[in-house]
């Protein structure tokens, strides 16, 4: 933590590096407090990203379940996700504990999510044939509820721990690092774990999956429980008002009225389907598409470094030049190298290097965009503030929630109705069907993503007098 600590200083300009040795502006306290914020996402993203990336493989090689059907069930799931993120916002935003707004949200959410992990993970195994796929999507119902009681914590919780426009993209520095941490030790140590239990079909292999998640989850949201603390208080949030209820029709209205929450959400659901795509079909990817799936542990083994090195400079470029232009950096640089992959494709032995080059650069730039999300949000909750005079981080998350979800949450289906178009089944042999299917899933998606952020993000407005506004104290020193 220290390291990382140092990193993100040293990322830093004058500017920003001479604000954070001001103790009284910027407590030392108060920026391990952010950096270590964003271990909320961790905790829930670690089964997040397993379900992403494995979910779908995890139904169709272990259960035998059908690959169009889960993929609807997903995207079903997915759809009641947003609907129970506005509720989730309501409640946050109406909670007052002597533990807290926030930290009660996160503990119920992540028991909740534990225990549905190892219900669908482990326990299907002892379930028949004929009811393993009602048993998996009630469980995966409850799972969503878990799920939503952590994000919508984390995607407003940022906006209390700090006002500092300068300190806030040191937390998504820190959230990049820990996002490419753990989608490496899910995309590098699974398929291996797999492989050594006896494949994917492997009981005894998910089982040892999910008991090594429950114990990453638990250290991310324990560490993330005690940098909130300080910050979950009701004058840090407050702000002299009561909370109200929002109906579906005040949701509407805060987005008509809220241009900057509207642009976010296009660049930020459309590249969010186009990762829920990418992700369920990563092995599909490497087995049809590269024809190697040894490859995705080598590009992984490439890729980390690189999105590591992304995090701290997406940081360095956020603190400068705003997180809204460090997101536009990444998309364009991101579609110029998906561009190159889908038109060369470069999948050869000859290519390799290549190949392997600009995965990594992808995931480099990735950090641009993926990190720079909630520090954005917070932004708006404040832009929000300066123009209503209303405090609603729950809401407001909430509503981006909502909105990212249901937007981006036929990801998963399009997958499964594609691999099912394609004729494929478990275990079927590489056609030139499968072959188009998958490139166009896993490089063709994110590329349209990328454009669809870089015509949001060109019209994400607000005027350096707003700017000025919301932060007096920034503008003033």
């Amino acid at each position: 933590m220290g390291s990382l600590l140092s990193v993100a200083c040293f990322a830093y300009n004058k500017e920003a590096l001479s604000e954070m040795s001001n103790q009284k502006a910027t407590p030392r306290m108060e920026l391990v407090r952010v950096v270590m914020t964003p271990l909320g996402s961790a905790a829930s993203n670690v089964f997040n990203m397993l379900n992403m990336m494995f979910f779908l493989t995890f139904c169709t090689e272990a259960l035998n379940l059908n690959v169009v059907v889960v993929g609807v069930v997903m995207t079903a799931m997915r759809l009641f996700d947003g609907i129970t993120d506005p509720i989730i916002g309501n409640i946050i935003d109406r909670t007052e504990t002597r533990f807290g707004k926030f930290r009660p949200f996160l503990v119920i959410g992540s028991a909740i999510l534990l225990g549905a992990s190892f219900a669908i993970y482990v326990g299907s195994f002892a379930i028949p044939q004929s009811f393993r796929m009602v048993w998996v999507v009630l469980w995966y119902a409850v799972w969503v509820i878990g799920y939503t009681c952590m994000t919508t914590v984390n995607k407003c919780v940022l906006s209390v721990v700090t006002k500092n426009p300068k300190i806030r993209p040191v937390s998504g520095i820190a959230g990049g690092v820990y996002s490419t941490l753990i989608s490496a030790a899910v995309t590098v140590g699974i398929v291996p774990l797999l492989q050594k239990y006896g494949g994917l079909g492997s009981q005894q292999g998910w089982t040892a999956i999910i008991i090594a998640a429950f114990v990453l989850h638990l250290v991310c949201l324990l560490a993330n429980l005690w940098a909130i603390s300080a910050a979950d208080k009701p004058e840090n949030f407050q702000h002299g008002e009561k909370a109200e209820s929002a109906s579906f029709k005040d949701m509407v209205e805060l987005v008509r009225i809220n241009q900057p929450l509207r642009m976010l959400v296009l660049a930020a659901s459309t590249d969010k389907i186009a990762a829920t795509i990418q992700s369920a079909c990563t092995v599909y990817f490497y087995v049809y598409g590269v024809q190697n799936l040894d490859m995705q542990p080598i590009v992984s083994a490439f890729s980390t470094p690189m999105s590591l090195i992304g995090a701290f400079v997406a940081g360095a470029v956020a603190v400068r030049y705003t997180c809204k232009r460090a997101y536009l950096m990444g998309a364009i640089a991101n579609f110029v190298c998906e561009a190159i992959l889908l038109v060369f494709r470069p999948f050869g032995e000859g290519t390799v290097v290549l190949f392997v080059a600009l995965m990594a650069s992808n995931m480099l730039f990735r950090r641009f965009s993926a990190q720079n999300t909630d520090p954005m949000i917070a932004e708006i909750i404040d832009y929000h503030k300066l123009k209503t005079g209303k405090f609603m981080p729950g809401k407001i998350g909430a509503t981006f929630s909502l909105l990212d979800k249901v937007i981006s949450a036929f990801g998963t289906s399009i997958v499964g109705i594609v691999m099912g178009a394609c004729g494929y089944v478990a275990g079927a042999a590489p056609t030139t069907t499968l072959y188009v299917a998958v490139l166009l899933m896993y490089l063709g998606a994110p590329l349209l993503g990328d454009l669809c952020s870089i015509i949001g993000l060109k019209r994400y407005h607000i005027t350096p007098e707003e700017y000025a506004a919301m932060y007096p104290q920034k503008s003033s020193s």
